[in-house]
């Protein structure tokens, strides 16, 4: 299926390309890969002006075939949250290569990682409706907050950050938020993520805005199933 779309991308006609088509063949990028790009700008899921030299530079060593699969991979993810596109890709290019590495390139496809229960986004909307903070996703991370609506002054101090493990794989923020914010003010929450799979890793960082939340969260939360 992907060689069929990035045959179709570079075989179709000057007039139906953006003037960002002709800015990546200037770079060097493959025609497949330009063609690729070109048809996800007219998503509007990614702009030009999004890419940086980085990114620009990496899709350039990529071998064209799997460049498309990233691309198409990039195509499909939930992007409601991620501030920085370039870095994202980035980060998916980084997991191919590793997958590659290990020989799971074409059994980990997008579509195996789409099986697993990811976060329920009208949930996690509503959260952030309601507290008024950010959620910046990135490959590595999902980041809550980190200040907080509002906050005037230096980022907390030493002693106000809770490691939380054992984080059930599938459990994201519409949950995690409800029952830490029970403790006290949260001012950023890390849920750290696995590339390869696509869920969490199975544990979070949250800071409070002052230790004697951050040693009560300590406390209540101890061993909480």
């Amino acid at each position: 299926m992907a060689e069929g779309t990035s045959r179709e991308a570079e075989d179709k006609p000057s007039s139906e390309r953006t003037p960002d088509y002709t800015k990546l063949l200037e770079y060097g990028l493959d025609k497949r890969i330009a063609g690729k790009l070109d048809d996800i700008f007219k998503t509007g899921k990614l702009l030009h002006k999004d890419l940086d030299d980085r990114a620009l530079d990496a899709l350039k060593e990529f071998p064209s075939e799997g460049a498309i699969v990233v691309l198409n991979q990039f195509l499909e993810s939930n992007l409601e949250h991620v501030s920085n596109k370039s870095a994202f890709l980035c980060g998916i290019m980084k997991t191919y290569r590793q997958k590659s590495r290990s020989g799971l390139a074409g059994v980990a496809s997008t579509s195996t990682i789409a099986t697993l229960k990811g976060p329920d986004e009208e949930k996690i909307k509503a959260v952030l409706e309601r507290t008024g903070y950010a959620l910046d996703v990135t490959t590595g991370q999902r980041k809550y907050g980190g200040p907080p609506p509002d906050w005037q002054g230096l980022p907390p101090g030493i002693g106000c950050e809770v490691f939380c493990g054992k984080i059930p794989r599938d459990v994201y923020e519409d949950e995690l938020i409800v029952l830490f914010e029970k403790c006290g003010t949260i001012y950023d929450l890390r849920l750290m993520m696995d590339p390869l799979s696509g869920s969490n890793r199975g544990y979070a960082f949250v800071t409070y805005t002052t230790r004697d939340e951050a040693d009560h969260a300590t406390r209540e939360l101890d061993n909480y199933e």
